[in-house]
């Protein structure tokens, strides 16, 4: 146990510090532009992170030494930290910008795992130390709180390591440290990336900061109430396409980045999670195009938007131009769809991800052309060079169904949690419910119009426990089906 409280009190750490770097940043920043708001935020802000970071950096120094050696101790640790951090974050948002708790643990929750669904009405109106905040949030939560943690402060890295096997399990190098150093790095390249082009594209430095953090972290929040659509009518589809390329980038896996990055084309290209990524969006794109044209003719604008909604469902990013909410239900279905089968493995993104996609379609055709095979020959299932045993088709189908199953629970819960209150009375369709519960499962962002400051604080809760399952993979509750079937063979 003194293991589990250790290494969840070094994440808390490492994130407050994080933040008091922010806030330092933003103290010093608002005394030279001398703008008193901005100075009272970053106070407030600093006082805020200073009272978690001393507990959590006390209690992390008096159990040191404690290492999680167990693999059950590290899920543990995953589970528990998902949760700890964003409720903690959740009395900065209170204490700064007076959100109450339920609402700030949202927005914290939203933040942490990528999400970007939000409650807050005009984030324009908030100071920048929490708008930056927010989208380091994403930032973090998406490379991995683990990852990060470990690559700021290199010598936890052997402590973290069971716990980094737990949360993203593949390596990119021999070790955890090298591994998290190259993760680190290239996030960090695309981040800047990043910047450059949203700045080309019309936005201030701070914006293209948040926007560029958030977009490939596949996160989505942003600096203003229309999202992307503030700068759509400003700059037109220039906004539009660069941000499609960082969304794009973000969504896929970190193995194939690295070897974009460091000039191996031919490998990127021959793998198979790159080869379906661009399979799937030209179809879901054609095929939105085709219902697009069909409902609004030649509007080219209103068909542009609408594929663009498909790459941010798809991407699992969530920035949004216009009012989803009055699509027609065809239209919010192909986006459902989008943001069902989500990014790559090993990536920023969520959803059920392309690999068991690609699993879950060659494993029905390995199935359908079986009994036309002689007795005696044996097939070797691939995919590109990667064996695929029975265990690996089995975890897949399992996910899905979890997956399935989560989805239609939880969106049938939230039609209930609407249209029992007198203000949402009937008002959502049950199509928005599950376009909205799907993105909250996604970890996506995009809305249908019903994420409000005004909703049901059931709606909240609800939709604040499908991020978090999202984020983790339904971790939980394996956990609990593994457990309760452990004493029931046992008995």
């Amino acid at each position: 146990m003194k293991s589990v409280i250790f290494s969840i009190s070094i994440l808390v750490s490492t994130v407050m510090l994080v933040g008091l770097l922010i806030g330092l940043t933003f103290f010093v920043y608002s005394i030279y532009i001398e703008n008193p708001v901005e100075l009272k935020a970053s106070i407030e802000f600093l006082v805020a992170t200073i009272i978690i970071f001393v507990p959590s950096a006390t209690i992390a120094f008096s159990l040191r030494g404690y290492e999680v050696t167990e693999i059950l101790e590290a899920i543990i640790v995953v589970i528990f930290s998902w949760l700890i951090i964003p409720t903690l974050n959740a009395f900065i948002y209170c204490y700064v910008i007076r959100l109450d708790f339920t609402d700030a643990f949202f927005e914290s929750m939203s933040g942490f795992t990528g999400t970007g669904l939000s409650i807050i009405p005009k984030p324009e109106e908030l100071p920048y130390v929490i708008l930056i905040w927010r989208a380091l949030t994403q930032w973090m939560g998406e490379l991995g709180i683990i990852v990060f943690s470990a690559a700021l402060l290199p010598y936890i890295h052997r402590v973290l390591s069971r716990v980094y096997i737990a949360e993203r399990g593949i390596k990119l190098s021999p070790t955890i440290l090298a591994t998290t150093r190259r993760l680190v790095i290239i996030y960090v390249f695309l981040t800047f990336l990043g910047i450059i082009v949203f700045m080309l594209s019309g936005m201030n430095f701070l914006d293209a900061v948040a926007h560029s953090m958030t977009a490939i972290a596949t996160g989505g929040m942003s600096t203003k109430s229309e999202s992307i659509g503030f700068w759509f009518k400003a700059s037109g589809s220039m906004v539009l396409v660069t941000s499609s390329v960082i969304m794009a980038l973000g969504a896929l896996n970190f193995s194939d980045l690295y070897n974009l990055v460091r000039g191996s084309i031919r490998k990127f290209l021959k793998s198979v999670e790159v080869k379906w990524f661009i399979y799937l969006l030209i179809t879901l794109n054609a095929l939105i195009a085709i219902v697009a044209f069909s409902t609004f003719g030649g509007n080219y604008d209103i068909i542009g938007v609408a594929i663009y909604h498909v790459i941010s469902g798809f991407t699992t990013t969530g920035f949004q131009v216009g009012d989803i909410g009055k699509y027609p239900d065809a239209l919010k279905f192909i986006i459902i769809l989008a943001m069902i089968i989500g990014g790559a493995t090993f990536s920023t993104a969520g959803g059920i991800k392309i690999k068991r996609v690609v699993i879950a379609l060659k494993a029905a055709i390995w199935s359908s052309a079986k009994p036309f095979l002689p007795e005696k020959v044996y097939v070797v299932r691939r995919i590109n060079d990667e064996v695929v045993v029975e265990e690996d088709i089995e975890s897949v189908y399992a996910f899905v169904l979890v997956y399935l199953i989560t989805a239609i629970v939880f969106s049938i819960l939230l039609y209930i949690t609407l249209n029992i209150c007198t203000e949402y009375s009937w008002s959502k369709s049950y199509i928005d419910t599950l376009f909205e519960t799907i993105s909250a499962l996604s970890c996506v962002g995009l809305s249908a119009g019903i994420t409000s400051i005004n909703i049901p604080l059931a709606t909240k809760l609800i939709l604040a426990t499908t991020m978090y399952l999202g984020r983790l993979e339904f971790a939980p509750i394996y956990l609990i089906i593994g457990y309760w079937y452990k004493e029931k063979v046992t008995l």
